[in-house]
């Protein structure tokens, strides 16, 4: 006998895990991954209980979103779950790397989230100190690692690097307080360890070296546009 696609979940739901989370639990949990693209454990307490219920039907979490052509991805080091939308993936494996991101995200924000991936696995290598897995920065070191990593600068007002900050923020790799010094260089940050699995080592890699390919074709072009 054919079986609704409410009848499906329900008793996939019954047999994952401990069979304790719902359809209106599953239901709650593809909406909020679909409104925000990411749940982090570490974030809050409430967002501590939709990790842990989601990762007790994960499989069945992923292969929904598969259907629609989303990529389900699971940072189990770091306790988070991120989905990413359909897109030019550019390879048959690649589910967290920088075309993906080319995909819904500003050149401003690509540019900002590798650089923080670099300065935090200088972090992770002894360069620079970690406290509670957290790399304390200031803006200005963000920007001044844009540049020099990836020939390119933030945002030039107070107001759109703050919302680039926001949108950094939003996507759980960056840690801030607003106050007065919104979006001012000497605005401090905090770099948070679930920017490891945003950005692959491959995607790292491959967009410092199209940097260094575009320095060496256009050396006196000074910082792109």
């Amino acid at each position: 006998m054919l079986q609704s696609l409410a009848q499906y979940i329900e008793q996939r739901l019954s047999d994952e895990g401990a069979g304790m989370v719902k359809p209106a639990r599953f239901a709650e949990l593809a909406s909020r991954l679909l409104a925000s693209g990411v749940v982090w454990r570490e974030h809050s307490r409430p967002e501590a209980g939709l990790y842990d219920d989601a990762i007790q039907c994960e499989q069945l979490l992923r292969e929904w979103f598969a259907s629609i052509g989303f990529v389900l991805v699971h940072d189990s080091d770091a306790r988070l779950l991120r989905l990413y939308p359909p897109g030019d993936a550019g390879g048959e494996d690649e589910e967290d790397g920088v075309r993906r991101l080319r995909a819904r995200l500003s050149r401003d924000f690509v540019a900002a989230v590798i650089a923080l991936r670099f300065l935090y696995t200088e972090a992770l290598t002894g360069r620079r100190p970690l406290v509670d897995e957290r790399l304390a920065i200031s803006l200005e070191e963000l920007s001044q690692a844009v540049v020099s990593l990836l020939a390119h600068k933030l945002p030039n007002t107070t107001s759109d690097r703050a919302a680039l900050l926001r949108e950094l923020r939003k996507h759980r790799v960056l840690h801030f307080i607003e106050g007065d010094d919104m979006g001012d260089m000497q605005m401090g940050l905090a770099v948070l360890r679930p920017v490891m699995s945003f950005v692959s080592d491959e995607a790292l890699e491959e967009a410092l070296q199209l940097a260094g390919r575009m320095r060496v074709a256009a050396p006196s072009s000074g910082v792109m546009e």
